[in-house]
């Protein structure tokens, strides 16, 4: 199942919508990892709602 979420950084207020098959792991490397460069300069990030959306990928795209 592919789930569209939504992070909050409380620090810049800024949000971030993405898609992903394991909302919980994405936070984990949004908040870790530097290969993001949007979400890397605006940690730490907090999930405010994430969502089933389809078993295919691509309606999880186009939602988000």
């Amino acid at each position: 199942m592919y789930y569209v979420y939504i992070l909050h950084s409380e620090q810049a207020d800024r949000y971030y919508i993405g898609h992903s098959n394991d909302p919980e792991r994405r936070l984990i490397e949004h908040n870790t990892t530097d290969q993001n460069k949007f979400t890397k300069k605006y940690r730490p990030w907090e999930m405010l709602l994430s969502f089933e959306v389809s078993e295919l990928r691509g309606k999880a795209m186009k939602m988000e």
